[in-house]
């Protein structure tokens, strides 16, 4: 049966479910995390709030295992995303930000950007200046 959740609210249930099987509190992640408070810990759990690629690699590297585990059905399973590439994407004023992902869709007016088919980057097309591929596995893989 294939995964309903989406990528944020898988990333929530492993993030909650990982940290429970380590014994560590909310307070202990977010101190491996570097972070003051576990209340962005809280957050992501129960799906209040938004996580960016950053918080995904830093969730993955306290939690000892890759970013694609955290977006899997079975973040103990080993790494199962062999395809997914970090790309840089650049939008006008000259911002850029990295973005993991196994397909790119720069279409006439939306630009998207997947991870296994869930929707992690979205720009109007007119507004990106590029996209580069950084590297060719993604953060923790």
């Amino acid at each position: 049966m294939p995964n309903s959740l989406s990528a944020t609210e898988q990333v929530a249930a492993n993030v909650k479910l990982l940290r429970g099987r380590r014994g560590y509190s909310q307070d202990e992640l977010a101190t491996r995390m570097g972070l003051k408070s576990a209340q962005a810990v809280w957050a992501t759990e129960v799906g209040r709030r938004r996580i960016t690629v950053a918080d995904l690699s830093s969730f993955a590297e306290a939690l000892e295992v890759s970013t694609a585990q955290l977006l899997s059905e079975d973040p103990e399973q080993g790494d199962h995303a062999g395809d997914a590439l970090v790309y840089e994407v650049t939008v006008d004023g000259g911002h850029a930000q990295a973005v993991v992902a196994d397909t790119v869709d720069p279409g006439d007016i939306w630009t998207s950007l997947y991870l296994r088919e869930a929707r992690v980057f979205l720009a109007p097309t007119a507004r990106v200046l590029g996209i580069r591929l950084i590297t060719e596995e993604g953060p923790g893989v």
